[in-house]
């Protein structure tokens, strides 16, 4: 019997993990042979479940977010896999003793309470509500224990920027983020999708863009400030050969860390405090529905419900009132 591991306890049996890499390892007459399976979390599953042969009888929760992580994770978006495979990490070392079955609702609430990190904890619970509505689909269990259990409280994220703190933003960018926060601003992309845009979504019809949170795909007109900025973002020094709207001087996409330090640096210069690049879709978003109404801000942020679209203005709004006209 193989030696209670130490560390790594949300990794299956006989993975390893090197560095940044993830490795099936096994003992033979000589000492262990290590096979290099990924650097995702996601595919080294995926791999190690065909060297292991396949998952077993589908009763533990750890089986189950394996599952999901192997079968269902690799259709979502990067980030959401990075973020994703950290609360996997979380969920199968707190449940790893459990079979499916025997979770209850008071083990979620529990798990609530007694996580240190609140908001943390809404999340991997999601996670886990996720896995077992899969896992619902597959005949591994008949029930939820998710379900109806109130999550932790959160205080939605309410930092509006003004009219003056964009203007402050946009005189301290380089023109390649000048153009960054006026293509944010205009459309609602989110940051990710607009480091992902290429040269070649730019076409007659409009700007084509497939927001890689929800999957939708959304053309935006070509209007005339749009086409402007358009014409400027083209106008851009940048390496020959690169496909890319915005890159870097090797011609590549921001990384998040690269992405992140330059934006503290422009925020600073700014003499701004809080403000998120994805604050620039909040304030897009209020501003649009302030100016035109809730259905256009709805359709400009790419979402599927008014209620998402209400969750990104309502904390922003600020509600105005007269004062009462009267001699005192």
């Amino acid at each position: 019997m193989g030696r209670k591991r130490s560390k790594n306890y949300r990794l299956p049996p006989r993975m390893h993990v090197k560095g940044s890499v993830y490795y099936h390892v096994t003992s033979t007459g000589g000492g262990r042979k290590w096979t290099r399976l990924s650097s995702s979390y996601a595919e080294a599953l995926s791999k190690w479940s065909e060297i292991e042969g396949s998952i077993s009888s589908g009763e533990g929760v750890s089986e189950a977010i394996d599952r999901y992580l192997i079968e269902v994770l690799p259709r979502k978006a990067k980030k959401t896999q990075a973020e994703y495979g950290r609360q996997a990490s979380v969920l199968r070392e707190a449940f790893s003793e459990f079979r499916l079955d025997e979770v209850r609702p008071t083990h979620i609430a529990q798990y609530l309470d007694q996580r240190d990190a609140k908001v943390a904890a809404n999340r991997e619970i999601a996670l886990l509500s996720t896995v077992y509505a899969h896992a619902m689909r597959w005949g591994w269990t008949d029930g939820n224990p998710c379900d109806g259990v109130t999550r932790n409280p959160e205080r939605p994220r309410d930092r509006y920027i003004t009219d003056l703190e964009l203007q402050g933003l946009r005189q301290a960018a380089s023109d390649q983020f000048r153009c960054m926060i006026d293509l944010a601003y205009l459309t609602a992309i989110r940051r990710g999708d607009i480091l992902r845009l290429k040269l070649a979504d730019v076409q007659r019809d409009g700007l084509h863009v497939v927001h890689q949170k929800t999957g939708k795909r959304l053309v935006y007109e070509l209007t005339p400030r749009l086409s402007a900025l358009i014409d400027r973002i083209r106008r851009l020094r940048r390496r020959v050969g690169t496909v890319f709207l915005f890159a870097t001087r090797d011609g590549q996409p921001y990384s998040e860390s690269g992405f992140e330090s330059i934006w503290r640096r422009l925020v600073h210069r700014a003499e701004l405090e809080d403000v998120h690049f994805h604050d620039l879709r909040a304030k897009a978003l209020t501003d649009a529905k302030n100016a035109v109404g809730l259905d256009y801000a709805q359709a400009l942020g790419g979402h599927e419900s008014r209620d998402t679209t209400e969750g990104y203005i309502k904390p922003h709004e600020v509600e105005r009132v007269r004062p009462l006209d009267k001699e005192l």
